[in-house]
């Protein structure tokens, strides 16, 4: 069943819920009917909403992988270098805070992560100077 098919078909069920309330003019049957028509299109705007909703975030979804692919390169994502240098920065002074309180596990991981970065940074060096001069 598609979309316009079943919008008509929930239009024509709401017309009669209301048509056939109306006709019963009181009594608890007419409120009930009144009731389930409401109900109804209660649901149908929510079904709508959320439908709009998953659109919009399909669609920024599909913007941050588009984003990702444009960062990417070789399956390496590419991060700026002052990003880099204020990781080893901050690997370093976790480092010195771990070596003060004594958690020997902490400080070689960290005095590892940042050696690791500064020997990326070393060896880019020449390439982020050659394009610098370009």
């Amino acid at each position: 069943m598609n979309t316009t098919s079943e919008t008509h078909d929930l239009e024509v069920i709401t017309r009669f819920l209301l048509r056939f309330a109306d006709l019963m003019s009181n009594g608890s049957n007419a409120d009930n009917l009144l009731r389930a028509a409401q109900l109804l299109q209660a649901h149908v705007k929510r079904a709508n909403d959320a439908e709009e909703q998953l659109r919009q975030e399909r669609s920024i979804g599909a913007d941050l992988k588009t984003q990702v692919a444009a960062l990417s390169r070789d399956g390496h994502v590419q991060i700026p270098v002052s990003i880099l240098r204020l990781s080893a920065s901050q690997f370093r002074s976790l480092a010195d805070a771990f070596e003060k309180s004594g958690n020997v596990v902490s400080l070689a991981m960290c005095s590892a992560s940042a050696a690791n970065l500064e020997r990326v940074l070393e060896a880019n060096a020449p390439q982020a100077t050659a394009h610098h001069a370009a």
